[in-house]
């Protein structure tokens, strides 16, 4: 047998020793920096706070607007993105009860849609729920809670505790609070680092009187985190252009890595750090080039971003790409076709989006400190490079979204803080040239802002479908039914402990026959179930009676039969019902009123924060409109069901 050198291994055994000391040098130094990095963060918080009196009363007055009445809803849910992404991990969870293993936990992971690293936020905030649930024996409950493909929208929310959705939901929404308190004073820092802490103040004074950034913290959803992510990778690239740090600029990296996995939009995030790149290169001395050209530099920011991303999903940590593949299809070729209900061009929908998530006079300031900004950045100045950061990345967003047949409140609301940031700058730059003037228009924008998004935020304890549910509950016995035509529970008010009917579980029995007859059908026959309550919302039962020029949704719904089946429900006859009580705000075409012309519904827009939304944001102004039919006599199907035959037997 051939012996190996004694000298030839010794040799190797010191360089394998050597390599190992030196990963181990570089982890520990590694490790420090992180240390030192994060303590550093801490200690300009805590100093922020103590230097700056005011800096406390703005994020507790943040915290209050973004956190009252939080529970709407509850346990019902704001929105459908709502539900799907406290469910997200509840299915990797319901998986692993069937059989702890890797293929078990991928079919989990991968058992509905993607939804990047919002995953692990609505893990973490439901471990506390989890633990509750093992201590009280209710694993099977909300293993059912993530096995939703085999049931409808109604099943999979009563099959599942009541305390279980108000305790996932309230608990993502309070971390979206705690993450709008923190954008908050994201802004404040970057106010503060461009030009003064006054500019800071103000700035997240402007951020807290944005009705757009309190709608979304009383949602559990990515937009929040997504923001507070793209926020911290923005002020990290501001301050790169002052240090030139290349650890802060890897920071931002991270920073903008996760916000990409947490929501798509804000990959934006890569462009402003290459922005801030070039910007900081331009100022050093020497040639322009040699100081562009940084591979090195470059691939590792990069790398860091795209490895961020890449954890954010975990289908991607789990081997199943194509996962991710349909998340991005969702996100992005979608964008290009129209909703459905409301079709508009890109322009109306974003200036609508502005004014609905900022009020009249806040988009006014915003577009007026916007043409006044521009000028300015010709300056070779840390105000006029923050600036041009953030008028670069609105402008980037709005280039985006022209392209899309509808842009959404909450698609704005990345841009929100930026424009705070301008406005902000802008409005302290006219109080020291213009003290007088300067001061009563940030004293009348300050105001009028707060009214907006103060009386948006207070409506949050009298909306109409909770207030619906609470009548219910009030007056329902233990065997009370009630009806409703809606497909899903979160587009109307209704206790989670009655029993419902709806149109999506039609089997029923007539003349002692099993039968399960076509939604229209079904409907028509009211009287052959005879409940107790009927509930009518606006988008599924009310609209039917708008005329078909009323929108694309009116046009879909019309059917002369069951336009007169809701006028006669209405109307009190022949169906043994009555109105009960109304909740909301009348639409216009029941009280025989057009639509207003395009400039008075954008005035009313921007006046009023609690107007109708389309799509996947919260339901507002008519759209919660409720009316409730209570039973007045005895039921006689005979008379009114399509699904009797007649005398002759026809």
């Amino acid at each position: 047998m051939p012996q190996v050198p004694t000298r030839s291994f010794q040799q190797a055994k010191r360089r394998v020793r050597g390599r190992v000391r030196g990963v181990e040098t570089r982890l520990s130094r590694f490790g420090r920096a992180v240390i030192t990095d994060v303590r550093t963060g801490h200690q300009r918080v805590t100093t922020d706070l103590r230097t700056d009196p005011y800096l406390p009363w703005i994020l507790l007055l943040a915290a209050v607007l973004a956190a009252f009445w939080v529970w709407h809803r509850l346990p019902n849910v704001a929105t459908r993105d709502e539900r799907w992404r406290v469910v997200d991990p509840v299915e990797a969870f319901a998986a692993l009860t069937d059989e702890v293993s890797y293929g078990s936990l991928r079919d989990g992971v991968t058992y509905w849609r993607s939804y990047g690293a919002t995953f692990y936020v609505a893990a973490v905030v439901l471990v506390p729920v989890l633990v509750v649930v093992l201590w009280a024996g209710q694993v099977e409950a909300v293993a059912d809670m993530g096995r939703h493909q085999n049931t409808d929208f109604w099943g999979h929310w009563y099959r599942t505790p009541a305390w279980i959705w108000s305790a996932g939901v309230l608990a993502f929404r309070l971390v979206n609070v705690a993450l709008a308190v923190g954008c908050v004073y994201l802004v404040y820092r970057v106010g503060t680092t461009i030009r003064d802490r006054a500019t800071g103040r103000l700035a997240a004074l402007v951020l807290t009187c944005t009705w757009g950034l309190l709608v979304l913290a009383h949602e559990a959803g990515e937009d929040v985190p997504a923001v507070f992510a793209f926020l911290l990778s923005f002020y990290l690239a501001v301050e790169y252009l002052d240090s030139g740090s290349t650890r802060t600029f890897y920071w931002g990296c991270l920073a903008g890595g996760v916000a990409s996995a947490l929501k798509l939009s804000a990959g934006v995030s890569a462009l402003v750090l290459g922005a801030a790149f070039l910007v900081r290169a331009r100022r050093r001395p020497g040639n322009w080039h040699e100081n562009v050209w940084r591979p090195r530099f470059l691939l590792v920011g990069v790398g860091i971003g795209l490895a961020a991303i890449v954890g954010g999903y975990p289908s991607l940590l789990i081997g199943d790409p194509a996962d991710v593949g349909g998340r991005l299809a969702r996100g992005v070729a979608s964008k290009g076709e129209p909703h459905g209900w409301r079709v508009e061009p890109s322009r109306w929908w974003i200036l609508r989006g502005y004014l609905h998530g900022f009020g009249l006079p806040l988009a006014a300031a915003a577009l007026a400190s916007v043409a006044a900004t521009l000028p300015t950045l010709r300056d070779r100045s840390r105000v006029a490079d923050g600036l041009g950061l953030a008028l670069f990345a609105t402008g980037v967003y709005l280039v985006v979204f022209s392209g899309w047949s509808y842009v959404r409140t909450h698609h704005l609301l990345v841009t929100f803080p930026l424009l705070a940031l301008v406005v902000a700058t802008a409005a302290n730059r006219l109080r020291e040239r213009r003290p007088r003037v300067g001061t009563v228009a940030v004293a009348l924008l300050l105001v009028t802002s707060g009214a907006y998004a103060a009386g948006g935020d207070l409506a949050y304890a009298a909306q109409p479908r909770d207030q619906t549910a609470a009548y219910l509950d009030e007056r329902a016995g233990p065997n009370t039914t009630v009806e409703t035509y809606v497909r899903d529970p979160q587009e109307v008010g209704v206790p989670h402990r009655v029993d419902i009917e709806y149109p999506y579980d039609r089997q029923m029995r007539v003349d002692g026959v099993p039968t399960k007859p076509r939604i229209h059908e079904w409907i028509l026959a009211v009287e052959e179930r005879c409940p107790r309550y009927i509930v009518l919302n606006y988008h599924r039962s009310l609209l039917y009676l708008a005329p078909d020029d009323w929108g694309e949704r009116a046009a879909q719904l019309s059917d002369a039969d069951l336009e007169r089946y809701y006028r006669d429900l209405l109307a009190g006859e022949p169906y043994p019902y009555a109105v009960a009580e109304r909740f909301g705000r009348q639409p216009r075409f029941l009280r025989g009123e057009g639509r207003p012309p395009t400039w008075r519904a954008m005035l009313r827009v921007g006046t009023r924060p609690r107007t109708m939304q389309y799509g996947d944001p919260q339901d507002m102004g008519v759209n919660q409109y409720t009316v409730i039919l209570e039973r007045t006599g005895e039921c006689n199907p005979e008379a009114t069901s399509p699904l009797r035959s007649d005398d002759d037997g026809d």
